[in-house]
């Protein structure tokens, strides 16, 4: 049944839907994550922003987990079911992990809908939960259960995992950073490429952000032009992070750990540092 859904979903394609989901695709991709989680840190809210990457980070490891137990195949394996090749998602199918992680984005924009009273981020939050795993079933990469199943998890865990954080008030810093060798120890049960890299982050990001509340302590309000520079600046260094120590690491689980523990300690604690310093002396040359 459920691969016969796929195909009836794929009685659909043309050359316009086809590179529209395949962009739409790419909001359950790390890359809108981290791009999201920096520009909050950064310039909006660090408290908040933790709130978002704790909860997102839980749940990639929960998605690790749950596909190691299951290894489903994907879709495109199949006959009849179509894929560009540059399409292909690698690894296990169940749960969708790009609907898991719109389920995530589209909690985190109904929860700010909802105290802000911005009523487009409910609409965006809406179209994240509908539009990514639609998408992820019409580009061959998942079934219908993947998605739904990957977007259910993605709910309960966001609620209660936001609760969590509120009840860690504000020694959040130390709750998180406890956490944060259960990660670490996964790994040794867990051969997983989405995992290491989520764990990497994780732990990056908890001993960063401990840092940073306790000995830099940044202020994100700034004029506007400085809020862009900071973010243009500052996701600069996360991608040289990222692309150019694969020039250094060889290619392999545990290197891929240490680049994204980089990505965020530099996220968390570097690139505030830099902008408390670097902009205090920006001011003073104005």
């Amino acid at each position: 049944m459920d691969l016969e859904i796929v195909k009836w979903i794929q009685t659909l394609r043309n050359p316009v839907f086809d590179w529209f989901f395949y962009i739409i695709t790419q909001l359950g991709d790390q890359y809108v994550f981290i791009l999201l989680a920096v520009i909050i840190y950064w310039t909006i809210d660090k408290k908040f922003a933790h709130k978002f990457v704790f909860t997102f980070m839980v749940s990639a490891i929960v998605n690790s987990g749950f596909k190691e137990i299951f290894k489903r195949t994907r879709p495109y394996y199949y006959p009849g079911v179509q894929s560009e090749p540059h399409w292909n998602t690698t690894g296990y199918a169940f749960p969708s992990g790009h609907a898991q992680a719109a389920g995530v984005l589209g909690y985190t924009a109904l929860y700010s809908a909802k105290k802000t009273g911005y009523a487009w981020m409910k609409y965006v939050g809406i179209a994240l939960l509908i539009l990514v795993p639609l998408s992820r079933v019409y580009l061959g990469q998942h079934f219908l259960s993947d998605v739904i199943v990957g977007t259910v998890l993605a709910f309960v865990i966001a609620h209660y995992t936001f609760k969590l954080v509120d009840k860690m008030g504000d020694d959040e810093h130390i709750y998180t950073l406890m956490l944060a060798p259960l990660f670490i120890i996964l790994m040794f049960f867990v051969k997983n490429h989405d995992l290491y890299i989520a764990a990497g982050g994780f732990v990056g990001f908890a001993a960063g952000y401990y840092l940073e509340k306790r000995f830099v302590s940044y202020q994100v309000k700034a004029v506007i032009w400085i809020q862009i520079v900071k973010v243009i600046f500052g996701l600069m260094i996360a991608l040289a992070i990222k692309e150019g120590l694969k020039l250094v690491f060889p290619d392999t689980l545990i290197f891929d750990f240490f680049r994204y523990l980089m990505i965020g300690v530099w996220a968390a604690l570097g690139a505030p540092f830099v902008f408390k310093y670097g902009t205090r002396h920006l001011k003073k040359d104005i």
